[in-house]
């Protein structure tokens, strides 16, 4: 799937990215995992990026799909925390006033530990793990963050980044409300992409908040991204009658709810994934969808 109306726009956007990266096009190219021939090409406005390839740019370089497309679409609220970064684009608050290899390095730090507490969870995972992860000393892990308690947020905000891009990437050119639900709950949902890695570090966050004395106000900011993206798809859906009317914050709540329990059932083997799939998609068509008048 190609994306980008204005590819032109997307290929010099994407040059001022890698430019602002610190990274060379081979090495984009190979984080990317494509080739650097397709990469020039694409670079040179002669080849669309795909959709992946776009995701995979974004990550590469920090900034956000949202910005390498240009796109202005509110087909997905934005993350808190990010900030315009050095080319332009969207960018973690965390790079501010980093050069680019020390933006390169924290990055890479963040891949490995959202990569290891995913597979391995948070308590077995050591600082020196996550070096070895990321090619660096343990005392260069610990020259960006603290401690685990840094990473664990980091990797939780990387999620949500992931996320964020995918839905840009990935809805922008959904225009019927009932397909654009449909892909949304699909992409995030633990069988989507990245869906059980992404999941590993939800479930682990929550289980952190269980346990805590107070709310985490971040974490409340960050899942209210996700529950209003979940609305605005809703609202979408109500203003052109394909939806029920209703109370659009009450039903994403309730969607969102029950995608979160569903979800939980799936990763701990309460349910295979064909019967999550049919569950959730009978919640939306019972609870969501306007159902078809009858002649």
């Amino acid at each position: 799937m190609a994306v980008a109306e204005n590819p032109a726009g997307t290929a010099d956007r994407a040059r001022q990215a890698i430019q602002a990266s610190g990274m060379s096009q081979r090495r984009v190219a190979r984080a990317m995992g494509l080739d650097e021939t397709k990469l020039s090409k694409s670079l040179s406005g002669h080849r669309r990026f795909s959709a992946d390839e776009v995701l995979a740019l974004a990550t590469a370089t920090g900034v956000t799909a949202q910005w390498l497309l240009g796109n202005a679409d509110e087909v997905s609220v934005a993350p808190p925390h990010l900030r315009l970064g050095a080319a332009g684009g969207e960018a973690p608050d965390d790079d501010a006033g980093e050069t680019g290899e020390q933006a390169v390095r924290r990055r890479s730090i963040v891949e490995a530990a959202w990569e290891l507490f995913s597979r391995h969870g948070f308590e077995a995972v050591r600082i020196a793990d996550i070096a070895e992860a990321a090619g660096i000393s343990a005392a260069g892990v610990h020259y960006h963050f603290a401690g685990k308690d840094e990473l664990i947020t980091a990797a939780l905000r990387y999620s949500v980044k992931l996320a964020f891009d995918r839905q840009i990437a990935w809805l922008s050119d959904v225009r019927d409300p009932s397909a654009r639900l449909d892909r949304l709950l699909e992409m995030q949902s633990p069988t989507g992409p990245s869906g059980p890695s992404e999941w590993s570090i939800w479930l682990q966050t929550w289980n952190r908040l269980a346990l805590a004395e107070e709310p985490d106000p971040e974490y409340v900011s960050l899942y209210a991204r996700w529950s209003q993206t979940v609305r605005a798809t809703i609202e979408a859906g109500q203003r052109t009658g394909a939806f029920r009317d209703g109370d659009s914050r009450a039903m994403a709540d309730e969607l969102t709810s029950v995608l979160d329990g569903l979800g939980i059932k799936l990763l701990t083997g309460v349910l295979d994934a064909p019967t999550f799939q049919h569950r959730l998609r009978g919640y939306v068509a019972r609870s969501v969808i306007r159902p078809a008048e009858s002649s």
